[in-house]
C-alpha cells in the first residue's frame, strides 16, 4: 500500500523533557515543525499530518526488496497540553504496513521521545528486514530505494559509499545519475554520463538521464537526438519506458511551437505503450 498524505508544515506543542512529561505538573512547552522528510526517520519512530485534526504514528523502516515502508502503530494525540500514543483497533492482532511513494514531510522522534510514550525502539518484526548484501551493493540498493520516493540527498549519499567500496556498475552509474538530476545537478549529469553515453556501456536509461539534465539545461535540440537514441536503444515492442522517452519528445516539440512533431510524437508515444 502507498501513503497518500497532504502534508504542511504546522506548529505543535510539545513538552520539552519528554522522557519526563508524564511526571511533570506544567509541562514547558516547545514548537516542532514537521521540517524533516520520512526518508530521514529510516529505523525510527515518526509522526506526520494525515489528515487536518490527525497525526499518523509509525516507524519507517527499509524493506530490502520493496523499498522504503512504515509500520502503522496509531495516533499521535494532543491531551492536556501532552501527547499521547493512541494505539490503532489493529494493534496487537494485525499488521498494518504503508509502502511510501513520496518522500512526504514527517518530524523523527528521538529515542527519549519514542520511550516517553511507551513505544518500543521498534517493532520485533524489524528483525526481518536485515539486509544481508556486501556492503556495497547494500549501498546501491538503498540508493535506489531513495531515489523511487524521491529522497535524492539521500540516494546520493548511498552512492558515494557505495563508490568508495569500489562497488561499480551500470546501475549504480544510473542512480547516481537520477539522485543528481533529482537535486538538479545537471551540469554534474552531463559531466558523469556524456563519456557513457559515448561508448559500448550506454543504457536506454542513461541516455535517458543525460537527455533529461539537457532538456533542464536547455539544450532542446540535442535532448531531442538523446531520447530518440534512448527510443532506439530498447529495442522490442509496447514498452511504458519508451512511450515515456516519446512523451518527452512531444513535450519539448510542443515547448518549440513545433505543433506537427508534437501531435506525431504523442501517437507514437500511445503506439509504444500498449496499456494505451
Amino acid at each position: 500500500m502507498e501513503v497518500c498524505v497532504d502534508m504542511k508544515n504546522i506548529l505543535l506543542a510539545l513538552a520539552t523533557s519528554w522522557a519526563s512529561f508524564a511526571h511533570a505538573e506544567t509541562p514547558e512547552i516547545m514548537e516542532l515543525t514537521f521540517e524533516q522528510r520520512i526518508a530521514d526517520c529510516e529505523n525510527l519512530w515518526f509522526a506526520a499530518r494525515e489528515e487536518e485534526d490527525m497525526l499518523v504514528l509509525g516507524f519507517v523502516y527499509v524493506d530490502p526488496e520493496a523499498g522504503f515502508t512504515y509500520e502503522h502503530y496509531g495516533e499521535l494525540v494532543l491531551s492536556e497540553g501532552v501527547f499521547q500514543a493512541v494505539p490503532s483497533d489493529r494493534q496487537g492482532t494485525t499488521r498494518v504496513i504503508h509502502r511510501i511513494g513520496v518522500n512526504v514531510p514527517a518530524t523523527c522522534l528521538t529515542d527519549a521521545q519514542a520511550t516517553a510514550l511507551g513505544l518500543p525502539s521498534s517493532p520485533e518484526s524489524m528483525a526481518s528486514y536485515k539486509d544481508h548484501r556486501p556492503v556495497g551493493e547494500h549501498h546501491e540498493r538503498w540508493a535506489h530505494h531513495a531515489n523511487r520516493i524521491g529522497a535524492s540527498a539521500i540516494a546520493l549519499e548511498h552512492v558515494s559509499k557505495a563508490s568508495a567500496t569500489g562497488t561499480t556498475s551500470t546501475s549504480l552509474t544510473f542512480e547516481h545519475a537520477v539522485a543528481l538530476n533529482g537535486l538538479g545537478q545537471f551540469e554534474e549529469t552531463v559531466t558523469l554520463l556524456e563519456p557513457i553515453v559515448a561508448s559500448e556501456d550506454a543504457t536506454g536509461d542513461l541516455i535517458a538521464e543525460l537527455a533529461h539534465a539537457k532538456q533542464e539545461l536547455g539544450d532542446l535540440p540535442r535532448a531531442i537526438k538523446l531520447y530518440e537514441q534512448a527510443i532506439r536503444h530498447r529495442k522490442g515492442g509496447y514498452s511504458e519506458r519508451r512511450s515515456a522517452f516519446a512523451l518527452r519528445i512531444a513535450s519539448i516539440h510542443e515547448e518549440l511551437g513545433n505543433t506537427r512533431q508534437h501531435d506525431a510524437w504523442m501517437r507514437r508515444a500511445e503506439r509504444l505503450d500498449g496499456n494505451r
